[in-house]
């Protein structure tokens, strides 16, 4: 074999590899504006690999695209990675295909803050404060602009699917909620089963799943570990007390972190180990950063 055709293939190898999406647990989605960016993750360097914008969907109505998407503020890994959950407080939702960027899905309903897929094919969206808000609404992700469901959540602010203990678990701005999901594909419903008084100041703002089966819940002055099981909260040392903290996302050994710091947006999020240590902060230019959610 030729030097020049070694040469070649190796570089045709490095092409190829650097094609290819980076292993799971190294990338994180950010989110904020009407922007979604993917980033790998090596230590504390973030590069960008991928980015989504409202404004260039043209799979979209117009009034997603100039209004209800402007300001997202949750980006959730469904669909084993394949796909996007986004929710925005400006009036919307969509479900985004992650390798076309295709929007499969899409809602209109005031100041949407989070949102999961539940099975049965629906879509579960929790909506904060608002005159038409304060609520739960269920859709089917092959039905966009039609609630099938809608129940109360004073000041919504998550919505998790958790598979292990076939639940849905709601956050609001008192309490975390335990929902058994069941009905037909056009008739959901849902069965309260269990519900925790929220530690702290309350006003929760951020629920999402940790290692070994628990959450992370924000609230007005810190960030706690919820049990289910035990029914318990413990203020989480790394960041309680600690005002603002507007997204936690944990996966295998590794932390991400956006706390405010000009209003309601970060110029940039941290990452760190579970217990905290070793943080390392990346800082995010051209956006105002609400949320960060690892790549399952």
């Amino acid at each position: 074999m030729t030097k020049s055709v070694i040469m070649t293939l190796a570089a045709a190898i490095v092409a190829f590899a650097a094609a290819q999406p980076a292993p799971a647990a190294d990338r994180l989605y950010a989110c904020g504006d009407d922007q979604i960016r993917e980033y790998r993750i090596d230590g504390g360097a973030a590069t960008e690999t991928w980015r989504w914008r409202a404004t260039d969907a043209n799979d979209l109505p117009e009034a997603y695209r100039l209004k209800f998407l402007r300001h997202l503020d949750d980006c959730k890994p469904v669909d084993g990675g394949r796909s996007i959950l986004a929710t925005a407080s400006t009036g919307g939702a969509v479900l985004i295909d992650r390798e076309t960027g295709h929007v499969s899905f899409h809602a209109k309903m005031p100041m949407a803050h989070s949102a999961d897929l539940l099975p049965g094919g629906w879509v579960a969206i929790a909506l904060s404060i608002h005159a038409e808000g304060d609520r739960l609404e269920i859709y089917g992700r092959d039905r966009s602009e039609a609630p099938l469901l809608s129940l109360p959540l004073p000041s919504g602010h998550g919505a998790v699917w958790d598979a292990a203990r076939a639940r849905l678990f709601v956050l609001s701005h008192d309490l975390i909620q335990a929902y058994k999901v069941e009905g037909t594909e056009v008739t959901p419903t849902l069965t309260e089963t269990a519900r925790w008084t929220l530690p702290g100041r309350h006003d929760g703002h951020d629920l999402s799943s940790r290692p070994g089966g628990g959450y992370f819940v924000t609230t007005d002055d810190g960030v706690w570990t919820f049990d289910p099981d035990a029914g318990s909260f413990l203020p989480f040392s790394a960041l309680n007390p600690k005002l603002q903290v507007k997204a936690v996302s944990a996966l295998g050994d590794r932390l991400a972190w956006v706390q405010a710091e000009e209003s309601w947006w970060a110029n940039g999020f941290t990452v760190a180990g579970t217990d905290g240590s070793e943080q390392k902060r990346i800082p995010i230019e051209g956006m105002h950063l609400y949320e960060v959610r690892w790549i399952r």
